[in-house]
């Protein structure tokens, strides 16, 4: 098999894994613009990137096709042949308009990005309205001082969390802010005093100004966490 064929092959070989066929694509196409650069002419076999790219069907007999040889943990382009980098660049680009394998992982991985990108934008905003929420909460008062509540808040995961507060003072809408700078509680909680039973539930709209105290959250309540139809 020629190196020119060699090349094709394994271009084909490694078409169902777009991100590869880019990477390689890049780096052949910056070694052709700067043939002398050593650092486009190495490639680290410990880099995670290139690991990955190496790992997948087909690189590297693309690489070796094209002139890399093994040297020392690295992929070295020992002698620059112009003609066989343009080849396998060809050859890359072939896959990349023509290969409906090509085109159907890359669709994956874009789909892969986007719902990643939507997923930690949302994370973004969601950790911004916590800090909001947080930021309107009394400080805390000190362990064992007159008038401090216990509240031990009960979300929807069945984890437990604790905090003080100032009975006579804070009311039920700093509890709600402080439930709202809680990761994973919902957006609009409903809040239930369940201290004893029957559970009580606590009215965000006609109790916000009333003290903790007036609310029977003192010296210690529970409060249940869910969310509001």
């Amino acid at each position: 098999m020629s190196p020119s064929q060699r090349i094709e092959a394994a271009a084909q070989r490694i078409a169902p894994h777009s991100t590869a066929v880019d990477i390689l694509a890049v780096s052949f196409a910056k070694v052709l613009a700067d043939p002398h650069s050593e650092k486009y002419r190495k490639v680290s076999l410990s880099n995670p990137t290139m690991k990955r790219v190496a790992e997948q069907t087909g690189a590297m007999e693309l690489l070796h096709a094209a002139g890399w040889e093994h040297h020392y943990g690295h992929l070295l382009l020992n002698v620059y042949e112009r003609p066989l980098l343009q080849e396998a660049v060809a050859a890359l680009q072939r896959v990349q308009t023509t290969s409906p394998a090509y085109a159907r992982d890359r669709a994956h991985v874009q789909q892969e990005l986007a719902r990643s990108r939507a997923t930690a934008q949302q994370e973004r905003e969601d950790t911004e309205r916590r800090q909001l929420h947080f930021a309107k909460v009394p400080a805390e008062p000190p362990e064992g001082s007159a008038g401090a509540a216990k509240i031990c808040i009960h979300l929807a995961d069945n984890s437990l969390v604790w905090r003080r507060f100032d009975s006579t003072v804070d009311t039920l809408r700093d509890l709600l802010n402080f439930v709202k700078s809680l990761k994973g509680a919902p957006d609009s909680p409903r809040l239930e005093n369940v201290t004893q039973l029957p559970a009580r539930g606590l009215d965000a709209q006609n109790q916000l100004g009333l003290s903790l105290h007036h609310l029977d959250l003192w010296p210690a309540g529970h409060v249940r966490v869910s969310c509001a139809a």
